[in-house]
């Protein structure tokens, strides 16, 4: 009986150790910045002439936000605070905008536990991430509700990418 419960401590004690190791030599851990915040439509929010489907490129919120994973499984957030973006479309020109109405006067944060699921998949609070080299995809499906330009109908929805790089 002891020799059973000695092998299964043994088994036990090299599952948390392999765990842990894999944790800590994980490309994931470290502090990563949100680079770009894509939905396939282009907008030029700020009026520069220039449209593009990065909206980091054309709002000027979010400039800073982070995540960061740590080795004991945990992982936290980073971000200004902002309002929720409308999006619509201009019935007349069909043309996408958005309303905007940024605050940086704050920080909002989270912390979590996130899992490693695969060797370039990671899994924060249901969210799935990509792993790729420097790179950290999540896409959030159907995330984005454009309206009618009085915002009284949502006309379609688009998905929302975002990538992060290592620092």
């Amino acid at each position: 009986m002891n020799k059973i419960v000695s092998v299964c401590f043994l088994i036990g004690l090299l599952g948390l150790t392999t765990s842990c190791s894999d944790k800590n030599e994980h490309g994931v851990v470290g502090t990563w910045l949100l680079a770009t915040r894509t939905v396939d439509i282009p907008f030029d929010v700020n009026k520069d002439g220039v449209f593009n489907t990065n909206l980091i490129a054309e709002i000027d919120c979010n400039e800073r936000e982070t995540l960061t994973f740590e080795t004991n499984g945990t992982v936290s957030s980073g971000n200004e605070f902002s309002n929720v973006l409308r999006y619509f479309k201009d019935d007349s020109t069909n043309v996408y905008s958005i309303n905007v109405d940024c605050n940086k006067e704050g920080i909002i944060s989270f912390a979590s536990e996130y899992s490693i699921i695969e060797e370039n998949t990671i899994k924060v609070s249901n969210r799935i991430y990509v792993l790729k080299s420097d790179t950290l995809t999540t896409v959030y499906k159907n995330a984005i509700d454009i309206y009618n330009e009085d915002f009284t109908d949502i006309i379609e929805t688009r998905d929302l990418t975002q990538v992060y790089t290592k620092q």
